[in-house]
């Protein structure tokens, strides 16, 4: 037997040599630290405004008069507002705080999910040829990705975890051959 009947490993060699080659660089993505910080930053600008808010409200009993039902109206149009951002404001900083430690590490052996915080940590592992399906779905404005093991384990990654959760889901269906089956 000669060494020309032998597939030549490289691009040229066919899918499973591409899968092969891919998986050989490790990868790991995690979201940008200045996309977290613009997230936080957002909870801070959300928090002034709140204030800033409040402060109309206050401003129209002291300055039009008293309580009346125009001037009650407009404080509880204003008031709205207030809760609004007063509740965007903590829920901006947990997402920046909890998207700083979000990652996915692609190597040789398979991938790594680490979704949880410092506190809780929720690590998954899951094995190359583990991973039976890729799904998505798109609710709204948000896309939903589960890379599904054949053991029944999950990972479960959104727009909310990741930045680009496209890219995550597409560079493991690239190592695995799979496709990103729609749901």
């Amino acid at each position: 037997m000669s060494t020309t009947q032998f597939p030549a490993a490289g691009p040229s060699a066919g899918i499973s040599s591409q899968i092969e080659l891919n998986r050989a660089k490790p990868v790991v993505l995690r979201n940008s630290r200045f996309l977290c910080w613009v997230t936080m930053s957002g909870a801070c600008f959300a928090a002034i405004i709140s204030v800033c808010l409040a402060l109309v409200v206050f401003s129209i009993f002291s300055t039009n008069g008293g309580l009346n039902a125009a001037n009650a109206w407009s404080a509880a149009q204003w008031g709205f507002g207030v809760l609004a951002f007063g509740y965007m404001c903590p829920w901006f900083w947990k997402l920046g705080r909890a998207m700083l430690n979000y990652r996915a590490v692609l190597d040789s052996r398979g991938v790594n999910f680490s979704l949880g915080t410092k506190k809780k940590p929720a690590d998954l592992f899951l094995a190359w040829d583990q991973i039976a399906a890729i799904k998505s779905r798109r609710a709204v404005n948000v896309q939903q990705f589960w890379v599904q093991g054949s053991d029944g384990s999950e990972a479960r990654f959104s727009s909310f975890t990741f930045f680009r959760p496209k890219k995550v889901a597409r560079l493991i269906a690239e190592r695995t051959g799979l496709s990103i089956q729609k749901v």
